[in-house]
C-alpha cells in the first residue's frame, strides 16, 4: 500500500467529533495570528514598550504553538502505536504542551546546521533582487528539502516515543525507513505539496475580507492531515517494528 494524500485529507472527518476537535484547534491557533489585528492591541504593546505584556503575549504565543504540536505527534502517535482513528482529545492540554516542548527542543537542535548553512548564505547574496540572487535562492530551496527529509524521518521516529533523543538517533530512524524508500519519498513529496497547497490557501483566505478568520482552523486542518500521511507511511512499514516502542499515555 502506498501513501494516499485523498485519504490524509479525508481521515479527520472519520472522527465522529472531528468539527468540535478543528474548532477548538482553531481557536487556539486564532489568538496568535489575529491578536494585532484588534484595536488597541499594538499601542497597548508598544506606545510606549511595555516589557510585561510583550513577555506575556509571547509566553502566550509561545503555548499555542507547543499545545498544537504536541497534538500533532499524540495524534501520529496514537494512530501508529495503539491504531486509532479517531483525533484525541483536547481535556490533555497540558500533556501535548509538555510533548509540543520536547518536539520544539529535538526540532531546534537538528535545524541548527540547516540555519548555519541558510545564515552563510544571506551573508553572501547580494543585497538586490537580480540575476545573480537566483543561485542562492535555488540552494536554499534544496537546503530546505534536504532538512524536509530529515526531519520528517526523525519526527517519526520522536512520535513513537515522545524522547527528546529520538530526534539525535539518525541510525534509528534510518532504519525505519530504509526499507521503504520509495514511499518515505512520497510521504516528503505530500508534505512538500500539501505545505506549498496551504501556502496558495492562505494568500487567498488573506485576500478574501472575513474569510481569512477560517485561516487558523484552515490550518490546523491541514496539520491534521500531515499526522495521516505520516501514519500510513508507518503502516506500510510493518507495525511489528514499533512494538517494542509503545509509549502508552
Amino acid at each position: 500500500m502506498g501513501i494516499s494524500l485523498k485519504q490524509a485529507f479525508a481521515f479527520v472527518p472519520q472522527d465522529p467529533k472531528w468539527i468540535t476537535k478543528v474548532f477548538i484547534g482553531g481557536l487556539i491557533l486564532f489568538f496568535p495570528s489575529f491578536v494585532f489585528i484588534f484595536p488597541g492591541v499594538k499601542r497597548l504593546l508598544f506606545d510606549p514598550i511595555n516589557y510585561y505584556l510583550i513577555t506575556l503575549f509571547g509566553l502566550i504565543f509561545l503555548t499555542t504553538g507547543l499545545a498544537v504540536s504536541g497534538y500533532f505527534f499524540k495524534t501520529v502517535h496514537n494512530r501508529i502505536i495503539h491504531d486509532k482513528g479517531r483525533l484525541p482529545s483536547w481535556k490533555y492540554f497540558s500533556y501535548y504542551i509538555y510533548v509540543g516542548l520536547k518536539s520544539y527542543i529535538g526540532g531546534f537542535i537538528i535545524s541548527i546546521p540547516f540555519l548555519m548553512i541558510l545564515a552563510l548564505l544571506m551573508f553572501f547574496a547580494p543585497m538586490t533582487f537580480g540575476r545573480e540572487l537566483i543561485p542562492f535562492i535555488m540552494i536554499a530551496g534544496i537546503v530546505h528539502i534536504i532538512y524536509t527529509a530529515f526531519y520528517v524521518m526523525l519526527a517519526l521516529n520522536f512520535s513513537l516515543d515522545f524522547r527528546i533523543s529520538s530526534f539525535l538517533n539518525i541510525k534509528k530512524a534510518y532504519s525505519l525507513i530504509k526499507d521503504n524508500l520509495i514511499n518515505y519519498v512520497l510521504l516528503v513529496f505530500d508534505c512538500l505539496l500539501v505545505a506549498v497547497c496551504n501556502l496558495i490557501l492562505s494568500f487567498i483566505l488573506l485576500n478574501g475580507q472575513i474569510l481569512v478568520l477560517l485561516l487558523p482552523f484552515v490550518s490546523f486542518y491541514v496539520c491534521l492531515v500531515y499526522t495521516d500521511l505520516f501514519a500510513q507511511f508507518a503502516i506500510t512499514t510493518g507495525e511489528e517494528k514499533y512494538d517494542e516502542n509503545k509509549c502508552y499515555v
